[in-house]
Order: structure tokens, then sequence, then C-alpha cells
């Protein structure tokens, strides 16, 4: 059997390089080795699994068939290996997070060091990044997103949720002005998060003939980002006004690089952090100590 899964590995690495020369390169083979391999194969199944010839490697629907079994078998292989040497208490094995741009830099990254520490033998693969991953085909194990998620396939561990700010630089506002109620903010240059129009409207708590309501206001700037790390850095070089979460500016705030205004009008909305995965039972353990030590270390 031990044989079959080297084979099953081979014919994966030809497909995956394209070719048998790269796969024999990555393995370490003669190209003749790899061809007899896959003949091989062929020849128990009696039927081919690939069309080859001199510039490209093309699956027949029973290759492609195999390719996908096969993989799932290496997996299988690999989990259950793992399972078993996390039973006995070596949690290992490696972990693949995805956490958007911002929370990743200000909150995550400072205790990714303290992590490893305490568990050596996980390996941590880890992606910046606002885009939203797509946890299976992208082969992530935890991913941390701000803000509502909807998607009901995923597991779902509330982490922290953060007082948003309207924030100005000290140079900006010496420049521009204060402003002293929402709707100054006509004659400010705002900056906002381009992939949502719903960033252009920033909500304020207003009095008006003694009730208080919300005031959904529509900033205009002249720059537009798609993520909030850039929004930040623009905004402490004074190019104008933004709209931020306290766990993405809580430093600046405090050493006085921003100055948070108009917060007598904040209505107080907080932005929610998230760890999603995907919604597998058991949980790995590599998952596990991870999710848990975010908990534990993220400030809520």
């Amino acid at each position: 059997m031990s044989g079959r899964i080297s084979e099953i590995e081979v014919f994966i690495k030809v497909v995956e390089t394209g070719s048998f020369t790269a796969a024999a390169d990555a393995l370490r083979l003669s190209p003749s080795a790899i061809s007899k391999i896959i003949a091989r194969i062929e020849a128990r199944l009696g039927l081919p699994l690939a069309i080859r010839s001199t510039r490209k490697l093309r699956l027949t629907v029973e290759g492609e068939d195999y390719f996908a079994r096969g993989k799932q078998i290496l997996q299988d292989i690999s989990s259950l290996e793992r399972g078993v040497r996390e039973s006995a208490g070596q949690i290992g094995g490696t972990l693949r997070v995805s956490c958007n741009v911002p929370f990743g830099i200000h909150q995550i990254m400072p205790i990714v060091s303290g992590f490893l520490a305490a568990y050596p033998d996980i390996a941590l693969e880890f992606s910046l990044s606002d885009t939203t991953a797509d946890l299976i085909r992208e082969g992530v194990d935890v991913a941390i997103r701000t803000g509502v998620l909807t998607d009901s396939t995923i597991r779902v561990r509330r982490l922290a949720a953060s007082l948003r700010h309207v924030v100005a630089s000290p140079d900006y506002l010496a420049r521009h002005g204060v402003p002293v109620e929402p709707r100054d903010l006509l004659e400010h240059n705002c900056l906002t998060l381009g992939f949502s129009r719903s960033y252009g409207k920033w909500p304020f708590r207003v009095d008006q003939d003694g009730v208080v309501t919300q005031l959904d206001l529509a900033v205009k700037g002249n720059l537009s980002l798609d993520n909030g790390e850039s929004l930040r850095r623009f905004a402490l070089d004074g190019i104008g006004v933004a709209r931020l979460s306290e766990f993405h500016i809580g430093s600046d705030l405090r050493t006085g690089r921003l100055v948070s205004v108009l917060d007598t009008f904040n209505p107080g909305d907080r932005e929610p952090v998230s760890i999603i995965y995907a919604d597998r039972t058991p949980l790995a353990p590599r998952i596990r100590v991870f999710v848990d030590y975010l908990v534990q270390n993220v400030a809520p």
C-alpha cells in the first residue's frame, strides 16, 4: 500500500508542476522514473490519466478524478498522523491564518511570538489581507475579520468590539480648524474606504429639538482607499479626517499623533472583530489552541 501512496504523490506532483521534468526535479528523481511510475498506474487502472505532448500535460476525465481523490487521500493521511501526534500531547502541524491588515498589524502581530514560543511544533503561515478569504478553497484554518459577518457556513467566535472615532492629526486641525458639529465635516477633506459605499456615510448622534436621533452624514474627500491601515497613514500625514476603530488607533490617540473630534456626537457604535473557521468537528487541536490564545491575549 505504501508503494501506491508514493505513486499517488508522484502523480499529484506531475499535475501540480505541469510536466514530468519539473516533477522529477522537485522529487529528485529522473524523468524516466517519473514516466515509468505514471505508466504503471495507468496499466493497473487500464486507462490513461493524462495526454502528454511536448509542451503541456492535459488530464483525462479519469485523470482529474484520480488527482482530486488522490490529493484527498494524502490530506487524510496527514490529518490522521497529525491527530495521533496531537493526541499524544504534541500539538503541531501547519496553521494557516488570514487577518485583515489593521487588526493584524496592531493587535495580532505583537502576540505571535508568544504563541510560537508556547507551541514550537506549530508552523504558522500568516497572511495579512483586507480581502475576504474563502477558508475552504484557500486552505485557511483561521481568519480574523472585522465587521458584521453573514456567512452561515462558518463557525464564529467574537474576539473584540472596538469603539470608532472621527480623528485627524494636530497639523490638519491647525490648518483647517476643529469641527464643532457633524455638518462641519462637509467643509473638510474626509478620507474614506472605497470598497464599500457604507463607509462614505458616517453616523452621529444629534439632538433635534430635544429628540436624540442618528444622522448618517455623507462625507466626501479627495482620497479613497481600500484598506484601513493606509487610511490611518494618510490621517497621520495630515491629509484629512478619518473614522477608525480604537483597536487601530489607540496608541495614536494616547500619544497625540491623532486627535478624536466630535466626541459628544459619537453614537457609540463598535466594530466587531471575529475569529472564523470552517465548521469542522472535532476541531483540530492546533486551531483550538490558537483560538484560545487569541481570546486570552487580545483585549476585548
